[in-house]
Parts: C-alpha cells; structure tokens; sequence
C-alpha cells in the first residue's frame, strides 16, 4: 500500500506541476477545430462565417458540409470526431446520448457563458430531455399558411382574408378546386401533405401530438392524432385519391418557377419561412401576389391561434471530440446572437435567439418573413417532440400516414398498432 500511495503522490505532484506550468491547459494548443455541418447548400459561406472565430482567436477552423447522412454514425464512432456536429434537427441528439455518443451541455453551456434565457422556448424544447440538454438550436423553421391572392379572387372569395378556421379552410379549398366533366382536377385549393407531412402542425391545432409535453409518454393513438389524420384524409377522398394522385403527379420541381403554388396549380399550401426569402418566391416567380398567416385554428379552440411546430438545426459536442473546452468555446461563439443574426439572415431562417431576431437584418426580408418571426413568441409555439425512438417511429407514423392518406384506412386501427409496438419500447428507452 505505501508504494501505491507514493506513485500516487508523484503523480499528484506532477499534474500540479504541469498545470501550474500550463500543461494541462490542451486549449492553449488547439491550433484547429472541425465542424461537421449536416446540411448547407453553400459550404463555402459557412466556412467563411467560421473563419470570423479563426481571426477573433487564432484557431483555424475547418468546416466539413453538407455531411451525407450516412456519415453521421461513422463520424461520432469513429476514432477521430469532429469538434462539433451540426444536424440538421434534433431527432437523433437524445439517441446519440443513449449510446453514449455525444455529450450532455451543461458544463459546456456554463463554461461558455451561453444566455439560456435568450432561447425562444420552443427549438429549445426539441433539445431538453427532462433536466438535461442534449444539443443547442441554432436557427430553426417553422410553417405557416400560404394562399394565393389572385385564385381567391377568381373564386369570389375575398383576397385579403384567409380561412380564419380549419373548417373554413376546408370550404375554401373546396371553392378553389376546379374539376372537369371527366373528373379530372384542373386546379385544387388544398393538399395537407405538401410538399411533406404537416401531421406535427395539424396535431398541435387538434389539442396533442404522438408524444406528451414531456415527451415521456407515447400518445400516437390519442383523440388529437386520430383527427388530425382523419381530417387530412379528406381531402383525397372527396376528389378521389387517383385523381389527386394523378393532378399531383404533374408538378414542377419543388425550388423552381413551375412549382404548383408558384403555377397556380395549389391556391393555399403550408410551407415554411424560407419560402419568402430571397432564394424562393422573390427570386423565382416575384410577381406573385400571396398572404401568409398562421394556420388556422379548429372553430370550437380560438384560443389555439398562432398555433407553430419548430423544428431545425441542432447542435451537439461529440462524446469523442479532443478538447471539450475547444468546443465549448466555438459552441458559446456560435450561439452569440450577431453570428445566429448573421448566418439565419443569410439562409432566411428564423433565429433561436431573441436577440438575434432584433437584427435589422431579418426585418430587410420583409413583412411576410416578419409573420414567422412574431409567432416564435406565441404562446402556442411549439417544438416537434424528440425522444430516443424518434428515428425508428417516425418511419413508422410516416408509413402510417401514408395509407391512411392514399388508401382511406381507418387511422385508429393504424395508430392503435403503433402505439402497442412502441409503448414499451419507449418505457424501456427513457429508463
């Protein structure tokens, strides 16, 4: 024992004398950071945005992006991890945490100084795992209601004034659907799946979602998931589903001029913020007169008005990354509101930060971008819900939808299903 505890005391002796003389200090030597970024359409900007850190610190910074998403696993397992990852949502941070694979940011956040309460409470949610906080949002989306001025017109509804109600939607699209003698749609006024599933939306406006507010409890067979669905299904029963099929089937490429709401194919549709940015309907079809407002409300709950689904880019420190404190301190950088001003101005996405979001610049993207930023503070903003199963019953719901959509089956049957296979699966994740 007396010479275990005098090894011990050397070495105890040695770590004092290295850190007194900075040894222990690995920072100080961080001569280059990696980050792995999910998505990016333009790599090079967000090197650029980087290379801000690099003069500020002189820490190179070296941005891999867009990061296929088969590189995501392989990335986090393997012996050399990037710095920090950027996904591009937060489904996979709360399973990454199970496995061990990335870290838990509470000693980051605190190291780092990062302001909690300047989140907007709700892309923070996708992130919280009871008391813990698994990744940091970093820009986020959120949908709202597109109708086209000009087709209201034309169907002798009022073009400045948007359903009010989800039923009212539901007549207005009715009275912007045009048919032919041989049933063929010419034009329709609603499609509740495009360009993707908005079942996350609808849910929120129906009072629920597939999980609990805390997410610890699978709900995929509750009332609100049942009419949420089953209110989408008609949309395609009442025209036929073939038809509709068959009417969706000649749609220009989404991101380009002949997109259906562009062409006026689709007079209302719910899309997200980046749609009145610079890349989108400015660019593409300018002359394009539309409103957008937040979709509406069942008649019977007023008080679900405002009602958003964030969801969007999450950040997450590698259980594997060299140096935590390098990359707390590149994670308190990117999460300063003037960096989430600058890059989610230049994607014409919203800020996860409330100072951020006073910016001059997201006010120069106009009154309709201003819409989605002034519901991040409704009190009726919500995330989309992330647990450890979120990958696997996504698929699920997703496979789901699909035949309750495309072949009228019964949703409680279907969801009654998912809730039996996954209930236990998420009891035994959440231990």
């Amino acid at each position: 024992m007396k010479k275990v505890f005098g090894l011990l005391s050397v070495l105890m002796i040695l770590s004092i004398l290295l850190s007194a003389c900075g040894g222990s200090s690995a920072a100080t030597d961080v001569k280059v950071l990696r980050v792995w970024v999910q998505w990016g359409d333009n790599p090079a900007q967000i090197q650029t945005l980087f290379d801000k850190y690099t003069a500020e610190t002189g820490i190179k910074v070296e941005v891999t992006a867009p990061l296929a998403d088969d590189k995501i696993l392989p990335a986090l397992t393997g012996s050399e991890p990037p710095d920090v990852l950027v996904l591009s949502g937060g489904d996979l941070a709360k399973s990454f945490y199970k496995e061990g694979l990335v870290d838990e940011l509470s000693g980051a956040i605190k190291a780092g100084n990062i302001d909690m309460a300047d989140f907007y409470t709700a892309p923070l949610t996708q992130c919280q795992q009871g008391d813990l906080i698994l990744c940091l949002p970093w820009g986020t989306d959120a949908y709202a209601l597109f109708w086209n001025k000009d087709m209201f017109e034309a169907a002798g509804l009022d073009p400045e004034v948007p359903p009010a109600t989800m039923e009212e939607l539901v007549e207005f699209a009715d009275k912007l659907t045009v048919v032919g003698a041989d049933g063929t749609i010419e034009q329709i006024g609603f499609i509740p799946n495009h360009s993707w599933s908005h079942t996350d939306l609808y849910v929120r406006n129906f009072g629920g979602f597939w999980y609990s507010d805390d997410g610890s409890t699978l709900t995929a067979n509750s009332q609100p998931m049942i009419d949420a669905l089953t209110w989408q299904q008609q949309f395609f029963t009442k025209y036929g589903v073939d038809n509709v099929q068959a009417f969706s089937s000649g749609f220009g490429e989404y991101g380009s001029p002949d997109a259906p709401f562009y062409a006026g194919k689709v007079a209302m549709m719910v899309e997200g913020e980046w749609q009145t940015g610079p890349n989108f309907i400015p660019a593409l079809k300018p002359e394009l007169n539309y409103g957008v407002t937040a979709f509406p409300p069942p008649a019977d709950h007023p008080e679900r008005a405002g009602t958003i689904v964030n969801q969007g880019t999450a950040v997450v420190i590698p259980s594997g990354a060299p140096n935590k404190d390098a990359s707390a301190k590149l994670l308190a950088w990117m999460m300063s509101p003037a960096i989430v001003a600058e890059e989610f101005c230049f994607n014409a996405n919203l800020p996860t930060s409330k100072k951020a979001a006073e910016d001059p610049c997201f006010k120069e993207l106009g009154d309709k971008f201003q819409v989605f930023v002034d519901l991040m503070s409704s009190k009726n903003a919500f995330a989309v819900l992330t647990t450890p199963l979120s990958f696997e019953l996504n698929d699920a719901l997703g496979s789901a939808e699909e035949e309750i959509l495309l072949t009228g089956a019964d949703p409680k049957e279907l969801l009654d299903a998912i809730q039996a296979e996954f209930e236990p699966k998420l009891k035994e994740a959440m231990k």
